[in-house]
């Protein structure tokens, strides 16, 4: 729910700032880029929960899945599962970019984050804008937003699965 939450809430921002934007792409790299990084918590503070690590990096392509599955359904046309693979196949590209940049074991630092972060405003940002990325992702609050959300995301985690005591 976390990732769900945080990225509407990314993705909003940054088309409010930016209402050219496309709000398909901005949708799938603010997703892909929530799902990596709350999976990069959950490897430090979790580190045993493989699956669950493994279950928020999915969650881009469950939510494909159920985005194509609906529209099938809407539309009664089975052709749309061509489309549901293109969307695989950019997801596959962006969690392969995110992953690259977010080392893993480590809770990214705020200038980590940051430095992800102006490399997916560049990759949202319309062609031509005239303000750089650093000047709009400074006029938006994603991430003290991240940074929330990853502490939330570590807190739960802890909770969930304290680490062994040594008896």
């Amino acid at each position: 729910m976390g990732i769900l939450s945080t990225t509407q809430e990314v993705a909003a921002s940054a088309l409010s700032l930016m209402p050219d934007a496309g709000g398909e792409l901005v949708a799938e790299e603010t997703l892909t880029l929530v799902a990596v990084l709350s999976a990069r918590v959950c490897e430090v503070v979790a580190p045993r929960e493989e699956a669950l690590a493994a279950s928020m990096l999915a969650a881009p392509f469950l939510y494909r899945d159920w985005l194509v599955g609906a529209s099938m359904v809407e539309a009664r046309k089975s052709n749309l599962v061509r489309e549901g693979v293109e969307i695989g196949r950019r997801l596959e590209k962006k969690a392969a970019f995110y992953t690259a940049h977010l080392q893993g074991g480590l809770i990214p630092a705020r200038s980590s984050l940051e430095n992800v972060l102006l490399m997916w405003m560049g990759r949202i940002s319309p062609p031509r804008m005239p303000e750089s990325p650093e000047k709009r992702l400074a006029e938006l609050p994603v991430l003290d937003r991240l940074q929330t959300h990853v502490r939330v995301i570590a807190a739960q985690l802890k909770h969930a699965f304290p680490p062994p005591t040594d008896e």
